[in-house]
Protein backbone atom coordinates (compact mmCIF):
# COMPACT_ATOMS: atom_id res chain seq x y z
CA UNK A 1 0.00 0.00 0.00
CA UNK A 2 2.77 2.05 0.52
CA UNK A 3 3.71 4.22 -2.14
CA UNK A 4 6.46 7.04 -0.68
CA UNK A 5 8.30 9.73 -2.06
CA UNK A 6 11.07 10.89 0.14
CA UNK A 7 12.99 14.13 -1.26
CA UNK A 8 15.60 15.49 1.74
CA UNK A 9 12.82 17.80 3.15
CA UNK A 10 9.66 16.32 3.06
CA UNK A 11 7.72 13.06 2.48
CA UNK A 12 4.40 12.04 0.56
CA UNK A 13 2.83 8.61 1.31
CA UNK A 14 -0.47 6.73 1.66
CA UNK A 15 1.04 4.29 4.45
CA UNK A 16 -2.06 4.45 6.75
CA UNK A 17 -5.53 2.69 6.55
CA UNK A 18 -7.40 3.85 3.75
CA UNK A 19 -4.48 5.31 1.93
CA UNK A 20 -4.30 5.44 -1.92
CA UNK A 21 -1.71 7.54 -4.30
CA UNK A 22 0.99 6.99 -6.90
CA UNK A 23 3.65 9.38 -6.77
CA UNK A 24 4.92 10.03 -10.74
CA UNK A 25 7.25 12.86 -10.22
CA UNK A 26 8.62 15.44 -7.54
CA UNK A 27 9.74 18.71 -9.35
CA UNK A 28 11.14 20.90 -6.38
CA UNK A 29 7.87 21.78 -4.93
CA UNK A 30 5.55 20.14 -7.66
CA UNK A 31 4.42 16.76 -7.71
CA UNK A 32 2.72 15.04 -10.23
CA UNK A 33 0.85 12.04 -9.07
CA UNK A 34 -2.51 10.30 -9.01
CA UNK A 35 -5.25 7.82 -7.89
CA UNK A 36 -3.99 4.17 -7.54
CA UNK A 37 -6.92 1.79 -9.42
CA UNK A 38 -5.18 -1.24 -8.41
CA UNK A 39 -7.54 -4.19 -9.40
CA UNK A 40 -10.35 -1.31 -10.52
CA UNK A 41 -11.30 -2.51 -14.39
CA UNK A 42 -12.17 1.22 -15.24
CA UNK A 43 -11.28 4.50 -14.81
CA UNK A 44 -12.13 5.58 -10.98
CA UNK A 45 -11.06 8.39 -8.80
CA UNK A 46 -10.38 7.73 -4.96
CA UNK A 47 -7.12 9.06 -4.11
CA UNK A 48 -5.73 9.91 -0.01
CA UNK A 49 -2.54 11.14 0.70
CA UNK A 50 -0.34 12.38 3.62
CA UNK A 51 2.04 15.08 3.63
CA UNK A 52 5.23 15.56 6.20
CA UNK A 53 7.76 18.23 6.73
CA UNK A 54 5.89 20.32 4.80
CA UNK A 55 5.63 23.65 7.05
CA UNK A 56 5.89 26.57 5.65
CA UNK A 57 5.92 25.63 2.16
CA UNK A 58 3.45 25.82 -1.10
CA UNK A 59 2.90 22.86 -2.76
CA UNK A 60 1.74 22.19 -5.88
CA UNK A 61 -0.37 18.92 -6.35
CA UNK A 62 -0.92 18.28 -10.17
CA UNK A 63 -3.26 14.96 -11.05
CA UNK A 64 -2.46 12.70 -14.18
CA UNK A 65 -4.94 10.34 -14.34
CA UNK A 66 -7.77 12.32 -14.99
CA UNK A 67 -10.44 15.06 -13.27
CA UNK A 68 -10.62 13.40 -9.68
CA UNK A 69 -12.06 16.26 -7.81
CA UNK A 70 -15.29 16.72 -6.52
CA UNK A 71 -17.77 19.72 -6.63
CA UNK A 72 -16.09 21.08 -3.31
CA UNK A 73 -12.83 20.65 -5.02
CA UNK A 74 -10.35 18.52 -2.58
CA UNK A 75 -11.15 17.78 1.32
CA UNK A 76 -8.01 18.91 3.72
CA UNK A 77 -6.97 18.22 7.01
CA UNK A 78 -4.52 19.32 9.69
CA UNK A 79 -4.53 15.68 11.80
CA UNK A 80 -6.35 13.18 9.36
CA UNK A 81 -9.49 13.74 12.04
CA UNK A 82 -11.52 16.79 11.17
CA UNK A 83 -11.98 17.68 7.62
CA UNK A 84 -12.93 20.68 5.58
CA UNK A 85 -13.11 21.52 1.79
CA UNK A 86 -10.88 23.53 0.21
CA UNK A 87 -13.12 24.53 -2.75
CA UNK A 88 -13.50 23.70 -6.17
CA UNK A 89 -12.02 27.20 -7.22
CA UNK A 90 -8.40 26.07 -5.91
CA UNK A 91 -8.55 23.30 -8.52
CA UNK A 92 -6.30 24.98 -11.52
CA UNK A 93 -5.18 22.60 -14.62
CA UNK A 94 -6.41 19.47 -12.87
CA UNK A 95 -4.62 20.39 -9.60
CA UNK A 96 -4.06 22.60 -6.60
CA UNK A 97 -1.45 24.40 -4.72
CA UNK A 98 -1.47 24.44 -0.78
CA UNK A 99 0.45 26.81 1.59
CA UNK A 100 1.71 24.81 5.00
CA UNK A 101 1.36 27.23 7.83
CA UNK A 102 4.55 27.73 10.03
CA UNK A 103 5.10 24.94 12.61
CA UNK A 104 2.66 22.29 10.88
CA UNK A 105 4.41 19.30 10.09
CA UNK A 106 1.80 17.00 8.48
CA UNK A 107 -1.27 17.50 6.01
CA UNK A 108 -3.52 14.92 4.44
CA UNK A 109 -5.74 15.36 1.20
CA UNK A 110 -8.07 13.43 0.07
CA UNK A 111 -11.21 12.95 -2.30
CA UNK A 112 -13.48 13.30 0.26
CA UNK A 113 -14.43 12.93 3.97
CA UNK A 114 -12.75 9.27 4.90
CA UNK A 115 -14.00 6.93 6.83
CA UNK A 116 -12.20 3.72 8.20
CA UNK A 117 -12.15 0.94 10.77
CA UNK A 118 -10.77 3.12 13.57
CA UNK A 119 -13.68 5.53 12.99
CA UNK A 120 -16.50 2.94 13.52
CA UNK A 121 -14.44 1.68 16.66
CA UNK A 122 -14.49 5.31 18.17
CA UNK A 123 -18.33 5.59 17.02
CA UNK A 124 -19.47 2.35 18.88
CA UNK A 125 -16.65 3.26 21.73
CA UNK A 126 -19.22 5.86 23.42
CA UNK A 127 -22.56 3.80 22.41
CA UNK A 128 -22.83 0.02 24.63
CA UNK A 129 -26.15 -0.71 23.66
CA UNK A 130 -25.06 -1.43 19.43
CA UNK A 131 -24.18 -5.13 19.72
CA UNK A 132 -21.10 -5.98 17.85
CA UNK A 133 -20.51 -9.45 16.53
CA UNK A 134 -17.89 -10.83 13.86
CA UNK A 135 -20.23 -11.95 10.92
CA UNK A 136 -17.31 -13.99 9.12
CA UNK A 137 -13.69 -13.93 8.28
CA UNK A 138 -12.67 -11.81 5.06
CA UNK A 139 -10.06 -12.61 2.19
CA UNK A 140 -7.59 -10.96 4.26
CA UNK A 141 -8.24 -12.36 7.29
CA UNK A 142 -9.68 -9.35 9.30
CA UNK A 143 -12.74 -9.73 10.90
CA UNK A 144 -16.18 -8.01 8.83
CA UNK A 145 -18.53 -6.80 11.57
CA UNK A 146 -22.46 -7.33 12.37
CA UNK A 147 -24.62 -4.92 14.62
CA UNK A 148 -27.95 -5.47 15.91
CA UNK A 149 -29.88 -3.22 18.17
CA UNK A 150 -32.65 -5.49 19.36
CA UNK A 151 -36.14 -3.84 19.97
CA UNK A 152 -38.45 -4.64 22.68
CA UNK A 153 -41.22 -6.52 20.50
CA UNK A 154 -38.98 -7.72 17.97
CA UNK A 155 -41.97 -7.62 15.18
CA UNK A 156 -39.29 -6.42 12.65
CA UNK A 157 -36.26 -6.39 10.67
CA UNK A 158 -34.80 -3.65 8.77
CA UNK A 159 -31.31 -4.67 7.03
CA UNK A 160 -28.54 -1.46 6.96
CA UNK A 161 -25.37 -1.59 5.14
CA UNK A 162 -22.66 0.55 3.59
CA UNK A 163 -19.27 0.53 1.86
CA UNK A 164 -20.38 -2.10 -0.66
CA UNK A 165 -18.06 -0.26 -2.46
CA UNK A 166 -15.01 0.97 -0.21
CA UNK A 167 -14.76 4.37 -1.43
CA UNK A 168 -18.12 5.19 -0.93
CA UNK A 169 -17.17 6.60 2.67
CA UNK A 170 -19.73 9.42 3.61
CA UNK A 171 -22.37 6.62 3.59
CA UNK A 172 -20.68 5.57 6.61
CA UNK A 173 -21.22 8.74 8.65
CA UNK A 174 -25.40 8.62 7.29
CA UNK A 175 -24.81 5.32 8.64
CA UNK A 176 -23.53 6.44 12.32
CA UNK A 177 -26.95 9.31 11.76
CA UNK A 178 -29.45 6.06 11.40
CA UNK A 179 -27.89 4.26 14.49
CA UNK A 180 -28.08 7.30 17.12
CA UNK A 181 -31.97 7.71 15.54
CA UNK A 182 -32.70 4.48 16.77
CA UNK A 183 -30.99 4.89 19.84
CA UNK A 184 -31.79 8.32 21.64
CA UNK A 185 -34.50 9.79 19.44
CA UNK A 186 -37.57 10.53 21.30
CA UNK A 187 -40.25 11.33 18.68
CA UNK A 188 -42.88 8.78 17.74
CA UNK A 189 -40.88 7.62 14.91
CA UNK A 190 -37.97 6.37 17.19
CA UNK A 191 -40.08 5.02 20.13
CA UNK A 192 -41.65 3.23 16.88
CA UNK A 193 -38.60 1.74 15.87
CA UNK A 194 -36.92 0.80 19.66
CA UNK A 195 -40.72 -1.23 20.50
CA UNK A 196 -40.60 -3.16 17.04
CA UNK A 197 -38.10 -2.91 14.47
CA UNK A 198 -34.63 -4.41 14.88
CA UNK A 199 -31.64 -2.92 13.25
CA UNK A 200 -29.15 -5.61 11.70
CA UNK A 201 -26.16 -3.47 10.01
CA UNK A 202 -23.32 -4.16 7.87
CA UNK A 203 -21.67 -1.21 8.24
CA UNK A 204 -18.30 -2.00 6.37
CA UNK A 205 -19.14 -4.50 3.62
CA UNK A 206 -15.68 -4.63 2.15
CA UNK A 207 -13.62 -4.21 5.28
CA UNK A 208 -10.37 -4.84 3.40
CA UNK A 209 -10.64 -2.44 0.36
CA UNK A 210 -11.66 0.16 2.85
CA UNK A 211 -8.66 -0.36 5.23
CA UNK A 212 -6.01 -0.81 1.85
CA UNK A 213 -7.89 2.42 0.30
CA UNK A 214 -9.25 0.18 -2.76
CA UNK A 215 -11.62 2.32 -5.14
CA UNK A 216 -14.00 -0.97 -4.69
CA UNK A 217 -15.79 -0.03 -7.58
CA UNK A 218 -15.52 -2.67 -10.63
CA UNK A 219 -13.18 -4.43 -8.96
CA UNK A 220 -11.92 -7.24 -11.72
CA UNK A 221 -13.36 -9.63 -12.15
CA UNK A 222 -16.72 -7.87 -9.75
CA UNK A 223 -17.10 -5.71 -7.48
CA UNK A 224 -19.10 -6.57 -3.68
CA UNK A 225 -22.31 -5.03 -4.94
CA UNK A 226 -22.16 -7.86 -8.23
CA UNK A 227 -21.79 -11.05 -5.57
CA UNK A 228 -24.97 -12.16 -4.30
CA UNK A 229 -25.03 -15.15 -5.73
CA UNK A 230 -25.29 -18.89 -5.53
CA UNK A 231 -21.62 -18.96 -5.41
CA UNK A 232 -20.44 -15.89 -4.25
CA UNK A 233 -16.68 -15.09 -4.51
CA UNK A 234 -16.61 -13.09 -1.41
CA UNK A 235 -17.16 -14.41 1.83
CA UNK A 236 -19.04 -11.69 3.44
CA UNK A 237 -21.29 -11.61 0.56
CA UNK A 238 -22.15 -15.51 1.42
CA UNK A 239 -22.47 -14.55 5.01
CA UNK A 240 -24.90 -11.52 4.35
CA UNK A 241 -27.29 -13.77 2.16
CA UNK A 242 -27.21 -15.99 5.38
CA UNK A 243 -27.66 -13.45 7.81
CA UNK A 244 -31.04 -12.09 5.95
CA UNK A 245 -32.96 -15.62 5.37
CA UNK A 246 -32.58 -15.75 9.10
CA UNK A 247 -34.71 -13.28 9.20
CA UNK A 248 -37.31 -14.22 6.90
CA UNK A 249 -40.70 -13.71 7.47
CA UNK A 250 -39.49 -10.73 9.79
CA UNK A 251 -37.45 -8.65 7.56
CA UNK A 252 -39.41 -5.94 6.43
CA UNK A 253 -37.02 -3.64 4.02
CA UNK A 254 -32.99 -3.26 3.54
CA UNK A 255 -31.13 0.15 2.82
CA UNK A 256 -27.47 -0.10 0.79
CA UNK A 257 -25.78 3.08 1.13
CA UNK A 258 -23.96 4.23 -1.57
CA UNK A 259 -22.16 7.06 -2.80
CA UNK A 260 -22.53 7.77 -7.21
CA UNK A 261 -20.31 9.53 -9.59
CA UNK A 262 -17.91 11.96 -8.55
CA UNK A 263 -19.67 15.08 -9.44
CA UNK A 264 -22.32 16.32 -11.88
CA UNK A 265 -25.92 15.98 -12.71
CA UNK A 266 -27.96 14.13 -10.54
CA UNK A 267 -24.74 13.11 -8.53
CA UNK A 268 -25.16 16.19 -6.12
CA UNK A 269 -28.25 15.07 -5.68
CA UNK A 270 -29.90 12.35 -2.83
CA UNK A 271 -31.28 9.93 -4.62
CA UNK A 272 -32.95 6.49 -4.63
CA UNK A 273 -32.09 3.69 -7.13
CA UNK A 274 -35.21 2.54 -8.58
CA UNK A 275 -35.79 -1.53 -8.02
CA UNK A 276 -37.14 -3.40 -10.51
CA UNK A 277 -40.78 -4.62 -10.83
CA UNK A 278 -42.99 -5.07 -9.17
CA UNK A 279 -41.29 -3.03 -6.42
CA UNK A 280 -41.08 0.45 -7.90
CA UNK A 281 -44.08 1.51 -6.11
CA UNK A 282 -43.06 1.06 -2.55
CA UNK A 283 -39.32 2.69 -3.61
CA UNK A 284 -41.68 5.70 -4.94
CA UNK A 285 -43.44 5.71 -1.34
CA UNK A 286 -40.25 5.71 0.80
CA UNK A 287 -38.62 8.47 -1.25
CA UNK A 288 -41.90 10.48 -0.71
CA UNK A 289 -41.73 10.25 2.88
CA UNK A 290 -38.07 10.82 2.85
CA UNK A 291 -38.43 14.36 0.69
CA UNK A 292 -41.10 15.34 2.66
CA UNK A 293 -40.55 14.34 6.45
CA UNK A 294 -36.87 15.41 6.51
CA UNK A 295 -35.57 17.96 9.33
CA UNK A 296 -31.78 17.85 8.05
CA UNK A 297 -30.12 20.59 6.02
CA UNK A 298 -29.43 18.33 3.19
CA UNK A 299 -32.92 17.60 0.77
CA UNK A 300 -34.17 14.65 -0.16
CA UNK A 301 -35.80 15.37 -3.66
CA UNK A 302 -38.26 12.48 -4.47
CA UNK A 303 -38.22 13.36 -7.61
CA UNK A 304 -34.60 12.69 -8.65
CA UNK A 305 -35.22 8.92 -7.92
CA UNK A 306 -33.27 7.10 -10.73
CA UNK A 307 -36.05 4.34 -12.65
CA UNK A 308 -35.26 1.40 -13.16
CA UNK A 309 -33.75 0.85 -17.10
CA UNK A 310 -32.85 4.51 -16.87
CA UNK A 311 -29.67 5.63 -17.65
CA UNK A 312 -27.30 3.07 -15.82
CA UNK A 313 -30.18 1.61 -13.49
CA UNK A 314 -29.83 -1.71 -15.25
CA UNK A 315 -28.32 -3.43 -11.54
CA UNK A 316 -28.10 -6.83 -12.19
CA UNK A 317 -30.02 -9.30 -9.41
CA UNK A 318 -26.97 -9.85 -7.75
CA UNK A 319 -26.41 -6.35 -6.17
CA UNK A 320 -27.07 -6.53 -2.73
CA UNK A 321 -30.24 -4.17 -2.30
CA UNK A 322 -31.90 -6.74 -5.13
CA UNK A 323 -30.17 -9.87 -2.49
CA UNK A 324 -32.44 -8.23 -0.13
CA UNK A 325 -35.78 -7.89 -2.16
CA UNK A 326 -35.58 -11.45 -2.38
CA UNK A 327 -35.88 -12.55 0.78
CA UNK A 328 -39.82 -13.54 1.67
CA UNK A 329 -41.64 -10.85 3.08
CA UNK A 330 -39.49 -7.86 2.50
CA UNK A 331 -41.28 -4.68 0.72
CA UNK A 332 -38.40 -2.66 0.07
CA UNK A 333 -34.04 -3.18 -0.64
CA UNK A 334 -33.09 -0.62 -2.59
CA UNK A 335 -29.62 1.16 -2.72
CA UNK A 336 -29.74 5.00 -1.57
CA UNK A 337 -26.97 7.52 -3.44
CA UNK A 338 -25.19 10.27 -0.99
CA UNK A 339 -23.21 12.64 -2.46
CA UNK A 340 -19.78 13.10 -1.72
CA UNK A 341 -19.46 17.00 -1.55
CA UNK A 342 -22.51 18.94 -2.79
CA UNK A 343 -26.35 17.34 -2.23
CA UNK A 344 -28.70 20.11 -3.96
CA UNK A 345 -26.08 22.91 -3.29
CA UNK A 346 -25.86 22.37 0.39
CA UNK A 347 -21.84 21.27 1.06
CA UNK A 348 -21.46 17.68 2.72
CA UNK A 349 -19.80 17.74 6.49
CA UNK A 350 -19.76 15.21 8.89
CA UNK A 351 -23.25 16.47 11.17
CA UNK A 352 -25.31 17.15 7.50
CA UNK A 353 -24.47 12.95 6.98
CA UNK A 354 -25.61 12.15 10.11
CA UNK A 355 -28.98 14.44 10.11
CA UNK A 356 -29.43 12.78 6.91
CA UNK A 357 -29.01 9.49 8.13
CA UNK A 358 -31.57 10.43 11.23
CA UNK A 359 -33.80 11.63 8.59
CA UNK A 360 -33.82 8.10 6.47
CA UNK A 361 -34.05 6.44 9.88
CA UNK A 362 -37.39 8.74 10.09
CA UNK A 363 -38.66 7.65 7.02
CA UNK A 364 -38.29 4.32 7.77
CA UNK A 365 -40.40 4.64 11.01
CA UNK A 366 -42.96 6.62 8.77
CA UNK A 367 -42.95 3.53 5.81
CA UNK A 368 -43.20 0.87 8.31
CA UNK A 369 -46.05 2.12 10.76
CA UNK A 370 -47.64 3.87 7.68
CA UNK A 371 -47.85 7.13 9.49
CA UNK A 372 -46.90 10.09 7.48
Amino acid sequence: MMLTHRPTDFTIDADFPGGNIIIDSVDGDTVRLRQDRRTTTEWWFYWHFRVRNAAGRTIRFEFTDGDVFTAAGPCYSADGHAWQWLGREVVVNNGFSFSFPAGQSEGHFSLGIPYVERDLKTFLATRPAIQRETLCRTEQGRDATLLRLASAMRRRVVFLSARTHSCEAVASYALEGMLDFWLSDRSADGTYLREQVDWVVAPLVDPDGVEAGDQGKLRAPHDHNRDYSDQPLYAISRAIQDELQRHAGRLAMGLDLHCPWIRGHRNEDVYLVGPPPPREAAALRYAAILDQTHQGEIPCPAEKLLPFGVEWNTVPATSLANCVARVPGVELGVSIEIPYALASGVTMTVPRARALGADMARAIARFLSRVV
